[in-house]
């Protein structure tokens, strides 16, 4: 389950990951303008106990999401 920051004109799109094992991951996401265009920030916490493999794999998740989102608003 993803739940999201209510609604707001700040950019602030933080969101909360339920994960299988009942793990909620806080994910911190801003949107903020840039000339014609908009420049987002996402941070990537590494999770408690999880190892190199596990924070690159988190990562690299993240990044593959943000790189479908910005192919999709390039349309």
């Amino acid at each position: 389950m993803v739940r999201f920051a209510p609604g707001n004109d700040l950019g602030v799109l933080d969101h909360d990951v339920s994960l299988p094992d009942g793990t909620v991951v806080h994910n911190p996401f801003r949107v903020m303008p840039n000339g014609d265009g908009s420049e987002v920030v996402f941070t990537v916490f590494r999770r408690d106990g999880a190892d190199a493999a596990a924070f690159d794999a988190d990562a690299a998740a993240v990044e593959a999401d943000l790189t479908r989102l910005r192919d999709i608003l390039q349309r």
